[in-house]
């Protein structure tokens, strides 16, 4: 991919919103898988126990950010006596070039996999070119 196409992970951005110190300790960059269509960038971000209500997912500038968090296992009122589960808050923020048709970018989650489609401008698509 060349520079103006680039889907690229951004690990700090200081143009982003910051997150609490509350949630620094247990954020969790989430694994991520990145495919390219003819049509479309596809962005798979595994999120295992958030629910499709605790994800966030916007644009800020040229970031496309993903946000979700995980409520506790155990339940209320009992006691905890041993964890490594927590809460964690999954964050993390990708580079969108000027291909993308921000007002086209789709969004599904299932199972705990959010699946996000980058849809490409019409004229970065390729097209066949007719010979006369």
């Amino acid at each position: 991919m060349n520079k103006k196409t680039e889907v690229a992970v951004v690990q700090r951005n200081p143009l982003l919103p910051a997150l609490t110190p509350d949630q620094t300790d247990r954020v969790v960059s989430p694994s991520v898988d990145i495919y390219e269509t003819a049509d479309s960038y596809v962005v798979l971000l595994d999120l295992p126990g958030a629910t499709k209500e605790s994800v966030s997912l916007w644009t800020d500038r040229d970031a496309l950010v993903v946000k979700a968090t995980v409520n506790a296992y155990h339940r209320p009122g009992a006691r905890l006596l041993f964890s490594e589960l927590g809460s964690p808050v999954y964050y993390r923020s990708f580079t969108i070039g000027d291909d993308i048709d921000r007002s086209a970018i789709e969004a599904r989650f299932e199972q705990g996999v959010l699946a996000v489609k980058l849809v490409k401008r019409e004229d970065q698509k390729p097209r066949q070119i007719t010979i006369h």
